[in-house]
């Protein structure tokens, strides 16, 4: 009987023993989680191994401790790791992966995310996350992954820096839409297994908060991307570069800068921008690409125009405007043809004059008007040419001038390998100047006016070896000041046709063009 007791007693006294300290026990291990020092979390993670939980505990903790304004530090230390989970990423906190590659282990989720989608259901505005700061690392997408590598949204003050990111099968690797202040520098997009998609997939998308088939997990308000920097990044291997591919009627991004970036090896557009106004695109160098840069004020197709907002349940009500008051200057651009280019040009302005109202991909009404480009400067850019130097389609009031134009590796299996233009200004393209640019080796035209457009002057530009003319106005198009001061040689068709018998003129006479 006493040994009963005994053993009863000593049974109690384990259990008594387990109880009191398991509650430490878990709570240590919670705390092996990651350490910390100042302002400093560091994860507790172990090479080729799963690192999802251990982050994400500092990256919520570097949340809490960061909520009286003060910028906390997650820093994985070196090594090859796994996620199979979003690191997501909240206001007042800096990424630290330098030294890191970092792989997804399954599919359906972003690498790095802005806050959790609960939280982006609630957020209005541009403030939900802020002082946010993602830094280093090799970041290798899966191909089983649909879901873009990195994704932004109601956010400012954001820094994407000395990131390198590859693969994945979603449309973008890093895409942001609602978000004011952001900025990317010096980081590498490559290698995208989709690179040879007929979709519009630009590595890095500014998109537009209308719909959830745009963008999903957002209250749809329409608040535009604004205030975005990508200045010095690499794109190689890849679809498109960068830009934006849907619009919201009436609805703008404002004050884009993309400048000193280098593309090569893109199938489609190196950048691509709907509705951007106070832009700049400068300095940036473009090698074999189907496209260099579209700058559009409205969609060749209205498949992807939306006229509402809150997911199609309200009609947005914007107000148009034309002047982009922007700048494309200083690029050097090499184009080829790719069959999954929409069009091979070097540079496009394009508007689109709508006579009767038309649904957009929402059904929502697209009003009759005129939806043009104009304050465009298209300046001092070095374009070498398989397709279209520039073209201006539905563009007033723009400046082209000292950019240089040469026509080459122009491909036989192109259906239009012989179509192309230099310049290329038409169809209610009216009051822009065409001054001081150099254009040779052209397959066609090197300055072509078509089909109800104009320019104010044409002056002192050199055209050389174009197989037909020089400068040729066609079907209703004008000169409205001065076509003067041009040097033209070895174009056999004509050096100056001005079309008088289809409705061409030019004010003030031709005059004081040298013609070899």
């Amino acid at each position: 009987m006493k040994r009963m007791k005994k053993l009863f007693a000593f049974i109690t006294a384990i259990v008594m023993i387990f109880t009191i300290w398991q509650p430490a026990t878990t709570f240590a291990a919670a705390k092996k989680a990651y350490t910390i020092s100042g302002r400093t979390l560091v994860p507790t993670v172990k090479s080729g191994k799963d690192i999802s939980k251990n982050v994400n505990t500092a990256l919520k903790e570097a949340k809490r401790l960061g909520a009286k304004g003060k910028v906390h530090t997650v820093k994985i230390p070196k090594g090859t790791y796994y996620i199979s989970e979003s690191l997501k990423i909240w206001s007042n906190t800096k990424l630290n992966a330098t030294g890191c590659v970092i792989k997804t282990k399954k599919s359906g989720f972003n690498m790095i995310a802005t806050g959790s989608s609960e939280d982006n259901q609630k957020a209005t505005g541009y403030k939900r996350y802020k002082n946010i700061m993602i830094m280093g690392g090799v970041w290798k997408n899966s191909k089983k992954n649909k879901s873009s590598a990195i994704r932004l949204c109601r956010g400012s003050n954001i820094t994407l820096k000395n990131i390198d990111m590859s693969h994945g099968s979603e449309k973008h690797m890093v895409e942001m839409a609602a978000v004011d202040g952001v900025k990317i520098t010096n980081c590498k997009f490559h290698d995208s297994d989709i690179k040879d998609s007929k979709e519009k997939c630009e590595a890095i998308q500014l998109d537009i908060c209308a719909n959830d088939s745009a963008y999903s997990n957002l209250i749809y308000d329409g608040s535009p991307c604004k205030n975005v920097q990508i200045i010095g990044n690499t794109f190689e291997n890849i679809s498109r570069g960068i830009g934006t591919h849907s619009m919201l009627l009436n609805n703008y991004i404002e004050n884009v800068t993309i400048k000193g970036n280098s593309f090569k090896n893109i199938t489609q557009e190196a950048i691509a921008c709907v509705n951007y106004i106070n832009s700049k695109i400068e300095d940036n160098k473009m090698e074999n690409v189907g496209g260099g840069i579209l700058f559009h004020f409205s969609k060749t197709s209205n498949d992807s125009v939306y006229t509402c907002i809150k997911n199609g349940k309200q009609a947005y009500e914007g107000k148009l405007r034309t002047n982009a008051q922007s700048s494309i200057q200083n690029n050097t651009i090499e184009t080829r043809y790719h069959s999954l280019c929409d069009k091979n040009v070097g540079i496009e302005l394009y508007g689109r004059n709508i006579s009767q109202k038309m649904h957009g991909a929402d059904n929502g009404i697209i009003p009759a008007a005129d939806y043009y480009v104009e304050g465009v400067t298209i300046y001092n850019n070095t374009i070498t040419a398989a397709g279209y130097g520039i073209n201006l389609n539905d563009a007033k009031n723009n400046r082209i001038a000292n950019n240089t134009i040469i026509g080459r590796n122009y491909d036989d299996t192109d259906p239009l390998h012989d179509q192309y233009n230099g310049i290329r200004v038409s169809t209610g393209s009216t009051g822009n100047t065409i001054n001081d640019n150099t254009i040779s080796g052209i397959r066609q035209t090197g300055i072509l006016l078509y089909n109800n457009a104009s320019a104010t002057t044409i002056n002192g530009n050199k055209i050389s070896g174009c197989s037909t003319y020089g400068i040729r106005l066609n079907k209703n198009c004008s000169v409205t000041q001065s076509l003067q001061n041009n040097i033209i040689r070895d174009c056999p068709q004509g050096a100056i046709v001005t079309g008088e018998k289809s409705g061409c003129t030019v004010a003030n006479g031709i005059s004081q063009n040298t013609i070899q």
